[in-house]
């Protein structure tokens, strides 16, 4: 599915116990990186699944997470984008603030980001068979579309844009 933006920055290693522990998370590998954030291959530790329940957590690097008014805006918009149900949209399941670190853990979706998907095809000089691009594009739309239609509890239109909609954000599962 398509979803919010699940990559960001080049990382430091968490604040984490000797354990690598993040308050009810587990953090394991990285799995992307970009310039506000990194993604790690996470774990719920409380959930009664026997800590085998797998997530993604999105942990801000520290100048964005001490900035009070990026700290907002991020808390703002992880709020918001829990609100949006849909199956193309990845899940917002938590927001978590542990030691001054700023968490946002997501479902996680097993697959590629669009971007690596179609590289090998067009390194080749290839393209992407339509019907494949179509069917890809049309479930990214329809993630969008429910992001646009998204209202609060109140049943007030939420007015989401997705600014960063690109192939290295829209994940393959």
């Amino acid at each position: 599915g398509a979803g919010p933006a699940t990559h960001a920055g080049e990382a430091s290693a968490p604040t984490c116990d000797d354990a690598g522990v993040l308050d009810r998370y587990e953090v394991l590998e990285e799995i992307a990186s970009g310039g506000m954030a990194t993604v790690h291959l996470g774990r719920v530790l409380d959930d009664g699944s026997d800590g085998r329940a797998l997530v993604a957590i999105k942990r801000m690097h520290p100048q964005f997470a001490r900035d009070p008014d990026f700290r907002s805006m991020f808390l703002d918009e992880a709020r918001v984008c829990r609100l949006i149900r849909h199956p193309n949209v990845v899940r917002t399941l938590d927001v978590a603030e542990v030691g001054g670190d700023l968490l946002l853990v997501m479902e996680l979706v097993e697959g590629e980001a669009l971007s690596r998907l179609v590289r090998p095809t067009m390194q080749r000089g290839a393209r992407v068979p339509h019907p494949i691009a179509g069917a890809v594009l049309r479930d990214a739309l329809l993630g969008l579309h429910a992001a646009h239609e998204a209202v609060n509890e109140s049943g007030e239109p939420l007015q989401i844009v997705h600014r960063d909609f690109s192939p290295h954000n829209v994940m393959v599962g």
